[in-house]
């Protein structure tokens, strides 16, 4: 039955869309997946190891990092630029979320992708789902490969 079933796709598709709109669409995935996965391995290789420890979970606050911030924060351009950075981080953190949960179904790094977007974006509750998507081995375990593939330490997880 499920044989039938696919046969009668494959029949549908190779008579309304033709042999070069199906290696068109093959080849354009493919590509698109091998970028993705460039780019998704270029993100967290950049992060820093201590990316994903809880903050409360840090030692004692040096008094000196209060001074640090304020002078770093005072000597950026605030305003406009400040503003137009944190819409572009929250409209690719939207995207990736997306992408992530499109992923859950299609092929790719589906729950990478989410944490990822999870991560960009600013919201209440957000540090629970990290946590939640973190506790998952084969996201941890996948998160390092790629780290250690690209001869950068692993990821210190709490």
């Amino acid at each position: 039955m499920l044989q039938e079933f696919y046969s009668k796709i494959a029949t549908y598709i190779l008579e309304n869309f033709g042999d070069n709109f199906i290696f068109f669409t093959i080849l354009l995935t493919t590509t698109a997946s091998i970028i993705y996965f460039i780019m998704i391995s270029y993100i967290i290789t950049q992060m820093d190891k201590r990316f994903f420890v809880r903050k409360n979970a840090l030692s004692q606050k040096d008094p000196c990092d209060d001074a640090n911030q304020k002078h770093r924060l005072s000597t950026m351009n605030s305003g406009i630029k400040n503003y137009v950075l944190n819409v572009a981080k929250i409209i690719l953190g939207v995207c990736l979320l997306v992408f992530g949960i499109l992923m859950l179904v299609l092929p790719g790094q589906g729950l990478i992708t989410i944490l990822i977007g999870l991560s960009l974006l600013p919201f209440p509750g957000k540090q629970k789902m990290e946590k939640n998507l973190l506790s998952r081995q084969s996201v941890r375990s996948t998160l390092n490969w790629i780290r250690i593939k690209a001869k950068k330490e692993p990821f210190i997880f709490d």
